[in-house]
């Protein structure tokens, strides 16, 4: 394994940027992902670590050795695609192996080698089948078999989930962490999927319009977003923006909420927000901080209980959401499913603020901080 640096790295096609400077520094190990919508440049920005997209500028490092000129097949990585890319007239065996075959590795060593990656991905049963007769999670199984064979010193992913069922992209996903802490990789991985991201990663980097928009873990990420962008790309449900004035209470600003009735809610870090009193700005507050009264919650600093009016209920198992609307936003609440609530229904809803964020309404920056 190795370490990776990305030293700002821009990329252009004529006169359209497609990657505006990207600055990321990978430790060996590290489990990184590269998250963002279509279009993001993050499957650019893939390629051309591994040499298949040449940079405009900039300079990528692996083991602090500068390869930004370096061919694909002198940087020692391996690549795992989205379409498996599998040769069909082989066996799983033969596609394991075919690497090793191409760098000369003596058939001994090659045996030897199959049967350590089939044992480790549970895929030894499979080895004299060729891939038309496998389903989607073994063909995915024997394209990371195919680069776990080769042992290098960086692992690259493409999107390598996006082709399986919704049950199995969570099964997937569970054997490639688990395959990470046996043997201690480290990988670059490209998804759109922040689920697989905040599941997957050890840092994430959200990129949007060629720029990394946060890079951190998915904690960081998820409690403390950089910007509106990343705030609304990465949870699911998607964190809830509220228009939201905020006023003063005996000097503390406070932000004001109209639902049922007129409430104001208190705010973790006040003096951040004294500067913007008077003005709308966005409150910034995820689903699972919006519930039914919880009795161990009551009197603490940064929970108000109010009434809310129900405008739909989404069952999902294990929780309930449900759906409002305040201050003219329609907002997700996540309940007990035992909670009374239907729509039509006026129920008692408790906010809690302790990590809730601000952003400027129109620029999208955070406020508070």
């Amino acid at each position: 394994m190795a370490n990776l640096t990305i030293d700002n790295v821009k990329k252009s096609y004529g006169k359209t940027e497609i990657l505006k400077g990207i600055n990321i520094a990978i430790e060996a190990g590290e489990f990184l992902i590269l998250v963002g919508p279509s279009g993001c440049g993050k499957s650019t920005l893939m390629n051309s670590i591994a040499g298949l997209e040449d940079v405009t500028e900039g300079r990528i490092l692996i083991a602090d050795k500068d390869v930004t000129y370096t061919s694909p097949k002198d940087r020692d990585i391996a690549m795992v695609f989205q379409s498996y890319a599998l040769y069909p007239n082989m066996t799983v065996a033969q596609n394991i192996s075919f690497g090793l075959e191409m760098r000369k590795v003596p058939k001994e060593e090659r045996d030897v080698e199959i049967q350590r990656v089939a044992e480790l991905l549970q895929i030894s049963h499979l080895l004299d089948r060729k891939p038309a007769q496998l389903s989607g999670g073994q063909r995915q199984r024997v394209a990371m078999g195919r680069a776990l064979a080769r042992r290098p010193q960086l692992y690259l992913f493409d999107e390598p989930l996006s082709n399986l069922d919704a049950k199995l992209r969570v099964e997937m996903r569970t054997e490639i962490k688990k395959l990470h802490k046996k043997l201690g990789t480290t990988i670059v991985y490209v998804t759109h999927d922040q689920i697989e991201a905040m599941t997957l990663a050890d840092r994430i980097a959200v990129m949007k319009d060629g720029e990394v928009q946060q890079l951190g873990t998915p904690q960081e990420i998820y409690d403390n977003p950089a910007n509106l962008f990343v705030a609304g790309f990465m949870g699911s449900p998607a964190m809830n923006f509220i228009p939201s004035k905020i006023v003063e209470q005996n000097g503390v600003p406070m932000l004001e909420l109209s639902a049922n009735e007129t409430t104001a809610l208190p705010f973790p870090n006040p003096d951040s927000l004294k500067a913007h009193v008077g003005e709308t700005v966005l409150l910034g507050l995820r689903p699972e901080m919006i519930t039914e009264p919880q009795p161990h919650k009551e009197g603490q600093a940064f929970v108000v209980t109010t009434g809310i009016e129900v405008e739909v209920t989404e069952p999902m198992g294990a929780d309930t959401m449900i759906l409002t609307r305040i201050n003219d936003a329609e907002i997700n609440c996540r309940s007990n499913p035992a909670y009374p609530a239907k729509p039509g229904d006026i129920i008692n809803m408790m906010f809690d603020t302790s990590k809730a964020v601000v952003f400027d309404a129109k620029s999208g920056r955070r406020l508070d901080v």
